[in-house]
C-alpha cells in the first residue's frame, strides 16, 4: 500500500510542478549538489524501548534539471545510532548491552524548485529508495542486517549566497518496510524523519 501511495503521489507531483510552474527558469541552477548533516528519528516503538531512536544523519546528494525548475536527482547517506546503557527488556528486566545501528539510505527523488525572491527558493518532491540497516550488539559480537524498500517525501528552504553557493534547511519523512532479519519478520520497519541543514553548490 505504501509504495502504491508513493507512485501516485509522485505522478500527480510531476503532472502538477509541469502544468502549474511552467516559466522557463533554474533556480538552483542546471544542477546543484549539497552536503546534509541532519538529525534522524526512528518512529517505531521499539527503538524507543532500547534507545536507539535518536541518530545523527550525513548525506551527499545531487540533481539535475529535466524541466525548468524540476529536477531529478539521487541522495546517499549514513546514519548511526547507539546505546551504551542498559536497556529494559520484558523478559529479562534490564540488560547491559551495547547495540550499534547504522542505516544507510540510497534514494532517486524528484523535487520542484519554487523561488520566493531572487536569493530563496524553496523546494518540495518525493521519490522511492533501498536503504541498508544493520543492528549489532557490540559486547557478544552478534549482528544482523536487512536491505528495505521505502519511499520518503521532503521540504527544504534554501538561501543563495551568490550564484554558485547556497545554504538551507531541510525536513523529511521515509517509510520503508518491514525488517526481516533471518527470514523472521520483526513487524517493525525502518520509519524516520530527519531534519538538519545544508551547504550546496549550483552548477
Amino acid at each position: 500500500m505504501k509504495k502504491i501511495l508513493l507512485i501516485s503521489l509522485m505522478i500527480v507531483f510531476v503532472f502538477a510542478s509541469t502544468t502549474l510552474y511552467a516559466a522557463e527558469k533554474y533556480d538552483l541552477g542546471m544542477g546543484n549538489i549539497a552536503l546534509k548533516v541532519d538529525y534522524i528519528n526512528f518512529t517505531e516503538d521499539a527503538f524507543d524501548k532500547i534507545d536507539l531512536k535518536d541518530g545523527v544523519y550525513v548525506g551527499l546528494e545531487g540533481y539535475y534539471a529535466i524541466y525548468p525548475n524540476l529536477y531529478l536527482g539521487l541522495e546517499a547517506g549514513w546514519a548511526g545510532s547507539k546505546n551504551d546503557d542498559t536497556i529494559d527488556t520484558d523478559e529479562f528486566g534490564e540488560v547491559d548491552v551495547d547495540i550499534k545501528v547504522t542505516y544507510i539510505p540510497v534514494e532517486l527523488n524528484l523535487k520542484y524548485a519554487i523561488p520566493l525572491d531572487p536569493n530563496w527558493v524553496i523546494d518540495f518532491g518525493a521519490g522511492v529508495s533501498y536503504n541498508y540497516f544493520k543492528i549489532k550488539a557490540e559486547d557478544i559480537d552478534e549482528d544482523a542486517d536487512d536491505w528495505l524498500f521505502g519511499g520518503q517525501v521532503f521540504a527544504d528552504i534554501n538561501y543563495k549566497i551568490n550564484k554558485e553557493w547556497f545554504i538551507g534547511i531541510n525536513g523529511k519523512y521515509q517509510f520503508t518496510d518491514d525488517l526481516e532479519f533471518d527470514n523472521i519478520d520483526t513487524k517493525t520497519s525502518a520509519d524516520n524523519w530527519r531534519v538538519g541543514a545544508h551547504v550546496g553548490l549550483i552548477f
